[in-house]
């Protein structure tokens, strides 16, 4: 075996890499502003299905409270007065390495406007997956703080039924904290 015969294949395969690296790095330059856009838009519009009526939201810092739960990771304004969409991460099944996800949307008098469950992809599938469903999440409207350890849980779905309630509790629990203003 010669010399050449070693570096050639070498060399051609650096190419080929080199080619292919570059490729994908102006595919990701292209795509990169259309997936962010799709992905803001995707989020808005479950932030108007946990507060229907509401279109335009602004970001809450939550930098300035103390003590709030770290399941909240975010909560959003509307800007027509009409309450608040808090982005929670519930312990289910999966636990907290890969929680439940949901918008909580609460209306200014306290009452839960809808919540919407994005992720449910650490639970059994079939069984804690249940929690998704409209049958679930449609007990939730019109309660307040007091009245989430009233919804029943899903049958045979107690821990992910479990984290959804307590990622709701969660969320009233920063709600009372930005509305003390």
């Amino acid at each position: 075996m010669t010399f050449k015969n070693i570096v050639k294949p070498i060399l051609v395969l650096t190419l080929i890499c080199l080619a292919v690296a570059l490729l994908l790095a102006v595919v990701n330059y292209v795509a990169a502003p259309i997936i962010a856009e799709a992905t803001a838009e995707a989020e808005r519009k479950a932030r108007s299905e946990a507060l229907p009526g509401a279109t335009e939201f602004s970001e809450v810092d939550l930098k300035g409270y103390a003590d709030l739960p770290e399941s909240v990771v975010s909560c959003y304004r509307d800007d027509a007065g009409g309450g608040y969409v808090f982005l929670v991460k519930g312990a289910g099944y999966g636990g907290k390495s890969n929680p439940i996800t949901l918008l909580v949307g609460i209306k200014p008098d306290g009452k839960i406007a809808g919540i919407k469950i994005t992720d449910v992809s650490g639970e059994t599938a079939g069984i804690g997956d249940k929690v998704k469903k409209n049958d679930f999440t449609s007990r939730f409207a019109d309660l307040d703080a007091g009245g989430v350890d009233n919804v029943q849980n899903v049958s045979g779905a107690t821990f992910s039924s479990k984290g959804v309630k307590q990622a709701v509790r969660d969320a009233f629990t920063v709600f009372a904290a930005v509305t003390e203003e």
